[in-house]
């Protein structure tokens, strides 16, 4: 075969593997929990418990964990996953960090407990929230600008008394972060699908994707939607609806569970059961911090069951109270 029969042959080859391709659709990965870029699936059986929002409070973690056993649980074979929506760290403005410091404490304890478990403790699935993001992203513009464990609090001193501090005191997990802990944050999943059509992610539907591989691979404008965005209901908020319900006809999915907005933001109309919901497509709730004017909750969900809106999430058998009374 002469050198321009196999050139035409390859190009031939690659226009047709080209024109072929069909984008990645949910159906196509296995029936198991499954990494791809940002992106975790789960299969179409187990439940999940999921937590939002804790931002340091080690004892609301430890109270999800009491509440639904799910460390032992995992350790007896159970067929049930836990979900942190992001956000486990960085004490808000009015909370004073002092030690033991909780956001430390959770995050080595999820590190201790996915170890603990061996293969099984991918079922403890931590999210990227956009505190995970920023605090991240702060600590590694601080090393690359020579921060040491020697200089760091007159460079965090620094920071936060520049133009921008009000901004990087937000993410005062940086006063706390190592090397390790970096390592952890940066390798977070974004977005948790179940193959009977629950999404989850730590804020909003990103309004510009149209396939999949844009989670798989997101570009920097969908991370800051996914990480960032509140709903219109509340003031100040960018997404709606329809902008929800596109995010999930894409995906070919049902409903939306978020956390990132305080439940004490939204209007009355929205807020029941210590959660809110929007149009039957979405849920937003918090266990942590934002929920400790309107409701701390944890989700539970059945990954057999085929949701068609989140009115079917009842309380008591889906909506939890974190602290029962």
């Amino acid at each position: 075969m002469n050198s321009t029969l196999i050139h035409t042959t390859f190009l031939l080859f690659c226009f047709t593997m080209i024109a072929t391709a069909q984008p990645k659709h949910i159906s196509q990965y296995p029936n198991q929990l499954t990494r791809d870029g940002h992106i975790i699936i789960l299969p179409d059986h187990g439940t999940v418990y999921i937590v939002s929002d804790l931002h340091a409070h080690w004892n609301d973690f430890n109270q999800w964990l009491q509440q639904t056993r799910l460390v032992e649980r995992i350790q007896a074979g159970e067929d049930v996953y836990g979900i942190m929506l992001g956000d486990s760290i960085d004490y808000k403005p009015d909370e004073t960090p002092k030690p033991p410091f909780g956001d430390v404490q959770i995050v080595n304890r999820v590190i201790e407990i996915q170890q603990q478990l061996g293969d099984e403790g991918k079922r403890l699935i931590y999210m990227r929230g956009n505190h995970e993001f920023a605090a991240a992203d702060t600590y590694a513009m601080m090393k690359k600008y020579g921060m040491t464990d020697q200089n760091r609090p007159a460079f965090i001193q620094k920071l936060y008394t520049s133009i921008n501090g009000s901004y990087y005191k937000q993410f005062n997990f940086i006063e706390r972060m190592t090397d390790a802990h970096f390592d952890f944050l940066t390798n977070l999943p974004t977005v948790v699908i179940g193959k009977k059509g629950f999404v989850a992610i730590h804020a909003g539907p990103a309004r510009s994707i149209i396939s999949l591989e844009d989670l798989i691979d997101p570009s920097s404008k969908t991370l800051d939607e996914l990480l960032w965005d509140r709903p219109d209901a509340v003031l100040g908020g960018r997404y709606t609806l329809k902008h929800t319900e596109n995010f999930l006809k894409t995906l070919n999915a049902k409903f939306l569970i978020v956390g990132h907005t305080p439940i004490s933001y939204f209007p009355s109309k929205n807020v029941r059961d210590g959660v809110a919901r929007l149009g039957g497509k979405q849920l937003i709730f918090s266990t942590g911090y934002g929920g400790l004017r309107g409701g701390q909750t944890y989700i539970e969900i059945d990954l057999a069951k085929t949701y068609t809106s989140v009115e079917e999430l009842k309380f008591g058998v889906n909506i939890h109270p974190l602290y029962p009374k």
